[in-house]
């Protein structure tokens, strides 16, 4: 697979700028203090050597910005790829691919030719969620990353030449976008690709059923460039659901789906997404004492509503970001109002995935938002997965860190979930860990399961950690947990999410501060 480049080209522009930039000022104090020119002479070439290092001046800004916007945006490729393929590399994820199909599709080069999306797994399984991964398929993605890096190449007389086709990688989904006039041309790439996939299993490479589905999406000129993709993304699906190779999408294929990325992006735009409160409640202090914040749609259509009414479609099309990103600020607007009216107010945790968590801005947006809305910094906590903290070790080490340097707690949540490695409590200072729900479904009638929870439970705590038990619906697993010295218990027995309005009416007056129920 290609791997990260030097940005030659920014360095080079850096350097024109420069070398220029010099002869300007040189040229400047040339016809100014040379007694053999005219006078009139030396002012004209003034002016004329102040104008270019004016221009000059201006180019070598934008050479430097754009040098380090791109450089920033490699690097958040490689942390992307790292988790996602398993190594890093410039393989295009989204964003990447968006902003190259849009620049293609400007120049009159393409303008006569057809063009498809067709989205692709190479399973039926779904790959490289945040929750659950696994090393064969992280392989699998790599293999046929690698394999698309060597089929597309820099040459008018390769069979499948570069300059016509993008593509990407985006959250286990491959998309293409191809522009061609040859209606064979897209079967026969998608031909190439279950070759493959097939050569692998046949050499026993692969030690997984591996079955390629494939949707096509007929792009008309129309189309927003979401929701063609999304439609790709549809006919994949049903693909899959007819257990078919490849499948063209029909419009008919939208009576089917619940919502659509057109609905998330309007939702947005609308500011109908909202937080939600669910308080933790402390077995030792016998009180709530901090409280997590999610994400609902407040739909003039379905109500509201949970994200798993609208977090596939968001992810999928590179929304999920925007939607954490304005709960959080909506959040601590929240947090703001009531200590400015003198209500009780308990820190929040806010969910944030890896994409935010590692992005060059994150501290910035999270300090600015606080002194926006006048929340101290403790009163702040920030979620992530395991998962998360492992894509890059350093990193993740350096901006804990730097959070906690400003009083902000860090949890790891979903704890136990996928590839959870005890030594990850040692070396990444979290200040708790969250015991995911899967576990405490189990609590009762499983012994095998208690004991798990017991040990995660001691991890923690000779960690110096507070533990945080999620899932608790009733009283049984509460005395089963308070047996085990859980910390913090976070569950419907306690509360469900609810709006701030209710919210606020809750913390004023609960049976379980009252010491009513236990």
């Amino acid at each position: 697979m290609k791997t990260i480049r030097p940005l030659i080209a920014y360095e080079i522009m850096i350097i024109f700028s420069a070398v220029f930039l010099g002869l300007s000022i040189g040229s400047t104090f040339l016809f100014a203090f040379l007694p053999d020119f005219d006078s009139n002479v030396r002012m004209i070439a003034g002016i004329i050597s102040g104008v270019m290092v004016m221009i000059f001046t201006t180019g070598l800004t934008m050479s430097i910005k754009s040098y380090s916007d791109q450089k920033h945006f490699l690097d958040q490729l490689k942390v992307e790829n790292s988790y996602a393929l398993g190594k890093e590399s410039s393989f295009y994820n989204l964003e990447a691919f968006k902003a190259r199909v849009r620049k293609l599709k400007r120049r009159s080069i393409y303008a006569n030719k057809e063009q498809y999306i067709v989205a692709f797994t190479p399973t039926a399984l779904d790959i490289n969620t945040n929750q659950i991964r696994s090393r064969l398929m992280v392989d699998l993605n790599l293999h046929l990353a690698e394999f698309l890096d060597k089929l597309f190449v820099d040459n008018s007389n390769t069979e499948f030449e570069k300059r016509y086709n993008v593509y990407c990688f985006n959250r286990g989904i491959f998309l293409f976008y191809c522009f061609t006039n040859d209606k064979d041309y897209v079967h026969h790439l998608l031909n190439r690709i279950s070759n493959e996939c097939f050569r692998m299993v046949n050499e026993d490479k692969i030690k997984i059923w591996v079955q390629p589905f494939f949707g096509i999406n007929h792009v008309k000129d129309d189309s927003s460039l979401t929701s063609a993709i999304e439609d790709a993304i549809l006919a994949r699906a049903h693909s899959e659901k007819n257990y078919e190779s490849f499948t063209y999408f029909k419009e008919s294929f939208r009576d089917s789906k619940e919502n659509s990325s057109d609905e998330i992006q309007k939702a947005l735009n609308n500011d109908e997404f909202i937080p939600y409160y669910q308080a933790k409640f402390s077995l030792k202090e016998q009180r709530f004492i901090s409280t997590e914040v999610l994400a609902r749609w407040k739909s003039p259509k379905y109500g509201v509503v949970g994200p798993a009414k609208f977090i596939e479609q968001a992810e999928r099309a590179g929304l999920l970001n925007a939607i954490d990103v304005r709960i959080f600020e909506l959040a601590v607007r929240d947090l703001g109002e009531n200590i400015k009216r003198g209500r009780k107010v308990l820190p929040v945790s806010v969910n944030f995935s890896l994409y935010e968590f590692f992005s060059r801005n994150f501290l910035d947006t999270i300090l600015n938002t606080l002194r926006k809305y006048n929340v101290p910094t403790n009163l702040l906590e920030i979620e992530i997965t395991e998962t998360t903290s492992q894509v890059n070790k350093f990193l993740s080490l350096s901006v804990i860190k730097k959070l906690k340097e400003y009083g902000i707690r860090v949890l790891m949540d979903d704890f136990g979930v996928g590839y959870s490695q005890i030594e990850n409590l040692r070396q990444i200072p979290f200040d708790a860990i969250k015991i995911d729900k899967s576990f405490t479904d189990r609590i009762i009638e499983d012994p095998k399961t208690r004991t798990i929870v017991k040990l995660l439970v001691d991890l923690g705590h000779s960690n110096g950690m507070e533990v945080i038990i999620e899932g608790v619906e009733n009283k049984e697993q509460v005395d089963i947990l308070r047996k085990m010295k859980a910390d913090t218990i976070q569950g419907f027995y306690y509360t469900r999410p609810i709006s701030f309005a209710g919210y606020n009416e809750m913390l004023k007056s609960n049976a379980f501060e009252k010491g009513m129920k236990k």
